[in-house]
């Protein structure tokens, strides 16, 4: 038994994602300065910020389950995605503790509108997507 165990943890770790292979699979930009510049040249309203950590399986199951869903990326079209490590350098109203964090950006003023912590299915994302639009002026 304690080697099916190691095993899968073994496993899971090597599939595990990184920050940069998730802004990969995602065409998404790797910090939130480069992903507000984008925005704002594109004209879009939203940033949406991903922050994971290195071996954190529910991060790769967001990247791979739920941000990969064609339903969800039709969603994200008015908006730039981004995807960062936990360590990386934030504002401190884009402080996480957890992961996978989301952050939903005002463009214009650069504020959150909406955090979310947390592995969501595509459904239940795709709510959070919508009532983050519904707090942008």
């Amino acid at each position: 038994m304690k080697i099916v165990f190691v095993l899968l943890l073994v496993c899971s770790l090597v599939m595990a994602i990184t920050a940069e292979d998730a802004a990969w699979v995602l065409n998404a930009q790797t910090s939130l300065s480069k992903a507000l510049q984008k925005a704002k040249k594109e004209q879009k309203k939203m940033v949406l910020l991903v922050v994971v950590k290195d071996g954190c399986n529910w991060c790769e199951m967001m990247v791979h389950k739920t941000l990969s869903s064609k339903n969800i990326k039709e969603a994200l079209l008015d908006s730039v995605l981004a995807v960062v490590d936990l360590s990386t350098p934030l504002p401190k109203e884009m402080h996480a503790e957890l992961t996978p964090t989301m952050f939903f950006v005002d463009v214009k003023t650069g504020n959150v509108v909406q955090k979310n912590i947390g592995y969501d299915d595509p459904g239940g994302f795709l709510i959070d997507i919508v009532s983050a639009k519904e707090k942008l002026p």
